[in-house]
């Protein structure tokens, strides 16, 4: 026993002093992951991968789709009564009973914190009717999140036939969700308390805390899910913040994830940057319009302008924006009218489009007549003279 909890000392003592070592000419870290990847959240840049795209049992790492349709649904204080079906499930547990009530917000709780398998099922048939219905709702929002190469055919994760995942898809569905504060919320909370009733109406409350190590091992850490089958072996979905940029790390079948993760998450840290110019819907001026029934659109940033480029080279990054003086109507909202360029070294790396911020018409003597009429029925009827 003594040898083992020395062996136990020595290789914490060593994990510590590499997670506090500079990763020398921030080369990317060796990691046991079967399947792995690290991206920037904001931009969806791909700092690191291993195997992203090959398909994998996902675990409970699914939970993160099932908790943010859950989620979005609008219906988290609703109260669930917990069917036969889901107080049996196999697996990780809240240990909910057949009978019992229970609000759909502490169910999310215990699903992303205690990975309730129990929970997953309760969810699925509250908000869809069945399992099989709410399989439609995961499948359908995997797609509209372009996780194209995913299947899932139950919420929980538990190994079946046809339930597969890869790892980039689980961190784009990851990135989408933590723009949720609900959801990013629980994620990055270690320890809580629920309330539940019996079938009987009796209060009851349950200490809950979260599976993911990462959020004592790692300061930065904040989330999100872990996941573990026979099939599927131990897997991480893992983000952590540090300054402006937040970081995901997913990791699959890796009896070394807490290790790995923190590996890959420092990796990114320490050899990246993020340079931020400006966020999507950000208004950069107004453009006279030519011709138009109005004078000015307001120029638009149509996405986050951002770019992760690696350390050394962030001093060298600069910014052209690209507008015209003036345009010639007519203008549509939404329309592209310029661009964001980033550039690094002088060479571009990155554009980002500016769009039209209203609909300009063109000025014609019809169509001036026409608002001129129309400006004049509201006056008079502002007079009370119709």
């Amino acid at each position: 026993m003594w040898i083992s909890f020395a062996r136990n000392v020595i290789l914490l003592f060593c994990l510590f002093f590499t997670l506090a070592t500079p990763i020398a000419n921030s080369s990317p870290p060796k990691i046991e992951a079967q399947a792995a990847i690290l991206i920037d959240a904001k931009t969806g840049q791909i700092l690191f991968e291993k195997n992203s795209h090959i398909r994998n049992a996902p675990a409970s790492t699914t939970k993160v789709l099932t908790a943010i349709i859950a989620i979005e649904s609008g219906r988290l204080d609703e109260e669930v009564k917990v069917s036969a079906r889901a107080a049996n499930t196999t697996g990780s547990s809240m240990h909910l009973s057949t009978g019992q009530l229970i609000s759909m917000r502490e169910l999310v709780i215990g699903l992303l914190m205690r990975s309730g398998n129990d929970a997953a099922v309760a969810i699925a048939e509250h908000l869809a009717g069945s399992v099989e219905n709410f399989v439609m709702l995961m499948n359908d929002k995997a797609q509209s999140l372009d996780a194209a190469n995913s299947n899932f055919v139950n919420p929980h994760g538990l190994t079946a036939v046809n339930h597969y995942s890869t790892a980039f898809d689980l961190a784009w569905i990851a990135r989408y969700a933590l723009t949720n504060p609900t959801f990013s919320m629980i994620v990055n909370t270690k320890e809580t308390n629920i309330e539940w009733l019996d079938r009987k109406g009796k209060e009851h409350d349950q200490s809950l805390k979260n599976t993911n190590k990462l959020l004592w091992l790692l300061e930065e850490a904040d989330g999100v899910k872990t996941g573990t089958t026979n099939q599927a072996g131990p897997c991480l979905i893992s983000s952590a913040t540090r300054g402006n940029q937040k970081l995901i790390a997913v990791v699959l079948h890796d009896h070394s994830r807490w290790y790995d993760s923190m590996k890959l998450l420092k990796y990114g840290f320490d050899a990246f940057e993020l340079y931020e110019y400006a966020v999507k819907g950000d208004i950069l001026g107004s453009i006279p319009v030519e011709r138009g029934l109005g004078p000015l659109i307001d120029a638009v940033v149509s996405n986050n302008a951002s770019v992760v480029v690696p350390t050394a080279d962030y001093e060298h990054v600069t910014v052209y924006v690209n507008l015209p003086e003036q345009i010639k109507a007519p203008v549509y909202q939404g329309q592209k009218i310029g661009e964001i360029v980033f550039l690094v070294h002088e060479q571009a790396i990155k554009t980002v489009d500016i769009t039209s911020g209203q609909t300009i018409e063109e000025r014609t003597n019809s169509k001036i007549l026409l608002q001129y009429l129309l400006r004049t029925f509201r006056l008079l009827s502002s007079w009370g003279a119709l």
